[in-house]
């Protein structure tokens, strides 16, 4: 490898660790508020006709699924739209970092209702405080790029998603404010994160 080819993989490097260390703007507190709104919705509904949206667990878990699912690529459209319209290299870098970060995240909380639901239906209120766990696992990954109250948020899906499979399991099952309360909370609190205009921590 020659100097010049050496001094071009050093500078992709560098700028790759930029682009981890920088703070991301793609995420659109919006639309992560928007999640949060919906959210609050669902769970008035399940509290007002538990018959129609609350009747097992099975329900919990499919329309929560949705919602979240549907919430994942809204959020992750925009992230797209707004680096492509920014049209930087760092703001790609920093979204391919993010991209690894977040779709592994996806696909676990894909993969592990829909093989509980299809073999294991009596298991599915362990669901909710998953997805809650894996949230936070993100929100520390991001950590790095990413305003430092982020911790906050991940916090508390950490300990809400560890109290709801808890709570889950002595009273047998999912209830409104068990599944919705953490989203709701959490989801406003996203949002305020990314409004705020602070730089990230250096890693």
């Amino acid at each position: 490898m020659s100097d010049v080819d050496r001094a071009i993989a050093q500078i992709a490097d560098i700028r790759a660790q930029l682009a981890v260390s920088t703070r991301f703007s793609g995420y659109a507190p919006a639309a992560v508020g928007g999640i949060g709104v919906l959210s609050v919705l669902i769970t008035l509904l399940q509290l007002g006709l538990p018959g129609r949206f609350a009747a097992n667990d099975r329900q919990f878990i499919i329309i929560w699924g949705l919602l979240l699912a549907s919430g994942f690529l809204l959020i992750g459209f925009e992230a797209v739209v707004r680096t492509l319209r920014d049209n930087d290299d760092m703001a790609r870098h920093m979204l391919l970092s993010a991209t690894r970060i977040v779709v592994p995240s996806f696909l676990v909380s894909t993969v592990v209702p829909v093989a509980l639901l299809e073999y294991s239906p009596e298991a599915a209120w362990i669901v909710p405080g998953i997805w809650q766990m894996v949230m936070a696992l993100v929100a520390f990954a991001a950590f790095p790029s990413m305003p430092r109250k982020i911790v906050w948020p991940g916090l508390w899906f950490l300990l809400s998603g560890m109290a709801g499979i808890c709570l889950a399991g002595h009273i047998g099952g999912l209830t409104p404010l068990l599944v919705g309360g953490p989203f709701i909370v959490g989801h406003f609190a996203i949002a305020w994160v990314l409004s705020d205009r602070e730089t990230p921590p250096r890693a």
